[in-house]
């Protein structure tokens, strides 16, 4: 029933909004400034926008959630975005203005802290319960480059986005020691267009999430919010990334990927998060698969996902495993044979690696 919304929908508004390509629906927004890409997502149907809320919510085929924005001062806005994804969803950053024109007083930086929570497929008579993993990352962008946002069917997203514009660059950040000491000036003046950087997740900058709920009254009734709280969380967050910068020496290690890759090696994470009660497929077979070259593949999909392919696709199992022994929808050597193991002796060492005790320690494993 959704899929022929979805296609009805489509049709009528496609000629106006929306393309379809690589598997996703494309939604254009105009990424020229914080205020042109207000306007053009306030401009797609399904639409409300609460001036004195200073939201823009959304229901429709596609995806459901809100735009919570606030200008904090002239130059430098933020951008908090919650959505839930209903099918595939590619939000486009288009541009008016030409590539190689100088960068002018309009033109924004984007720095996001990202919190994806993709779906896993399991069928209910293997496990009950609904399983996401999430994933969190940095990235920066420089002004006008191309951006896109890739969203799964069934996932949610949190964004948050500050944007920024070079004069308020070289006012507030361009001198300061930890900006320098974390090589964002290098950055600034390099070709490289953008920074992505993968999250544990277990960093405790990934509590923003929840405070910014609270100081940008996410869901309350008030109107009013507290803007120099908001300032001092905001510039203290920036100050987090630059400090992570210079920690992690992302500028001197990261890799850009590039906009077509980034799709393909998504795609490759998308199908082995749902085939993790499979045997891992291998490097060579997901290579021919997505029409990829071993070595891209290994090395882009560690700077996308944090980690080498197998090692994902493995801790990712064992997460899994975890949640469908503790509802005993199967038994320990049922699953370590559904995930490829000779034996069990071998699938609970590889259990005990990441959970750091036996499967069978688990309380309705021990009955």
């Amino acid at each position: 029933m959704l899929a022929v919304k979805v296609k009805s929908w489509f049709k009528q508004f496609k000629q106006y909004y929306f393309t379809y390509s690589k598997g996703f629906y494309h939604l254009p927004c105009n990424g020229s400034s914080p205020a042109t890409l207000l306007e053009s997502l306030g401009s797609f149907p399904f639409i409300k926008h609460s001036p004195e809320k200073q939201c823009i919510s959304s229901s429709n085929p596609f995806c459901a959630g809100g735009f919570y924005y606030q200008k904090l001062e002239d130059g430098c806005w933020i951008i908090y975005s919650k959505m839930r994804f209903k099918t595939n969803v590619a939000f486009d950053l288009i541009y008016e203005e030409e590539e190689n024109a100088p960068i002018g007083p309009e033109d924004y930086y984007m720095l996001s802290l990202n919190h994806v929570s993709n779906s896993v497929k399991v069928s209910k008579s293997v496990c009950e319960k609904h399983l996401c993993f999430p994933q969190y990352s940095w990235t920066f962008f420089k002004p006008r480059e191309r951006n896109c946002d890739l969203n799964f069917k069934g996932g949610q997203a949190k964004y948050l986005t500050f944007y920024f514009n070079e004069e308020w660059l070289r006012k507030n950040l361009m001198h300061n020691q930890l900006f320098i000491q974390g090589g964002l000036d290098r950055f600034i003046q390099s070709p490289d267009k953008y920074l992505m950087w993968p999250l544990s997740g277990t960093e405790p900058v990934i509590n923003n999430f929840e405070l910014y709920d609270q100081i940008m009254n996410i869901g309350g009734d008030l109107q009013q919010t507290d803007l120099l709280s908001m300032k001092y969380h905001t510039l203290s967050l920036i100050f987090d990334f630059f400090r992570f910068c210079k920690e992690e020496r992302v500028i001197d290690t990261h890799l850009a990927i590039e906009y077509e890759d980034k799709f393909t090696i998504s795609k490759v994470e998308n199908y082995l998060r749902n085939h993790l009660l499979e045997k891992f497929p291998g490097i060579p077979h997901l290579a021919r698969e997505f029409n990829i070259s071993e070595t891209k593949l290994k090395t882009e999909f560690k700077q996308l996902f944090g980690k080498p392919v197998y090692q994902y696709f493995q801790e990712k199992q064992m997460l899994a495993a975890k949640e469908i022994l503790t509802e005993n929808q199967l038994l320990i050597k049922e699953i370590s044979y559904r995930l490829g193991y000779e034996n069990t002796s071998k699938f609970s060492a590889a259990f005990k690696k990441h959970h750091g005790y036996l499967p069978s320690a688990l309380p309705y494993q021990q009955q």
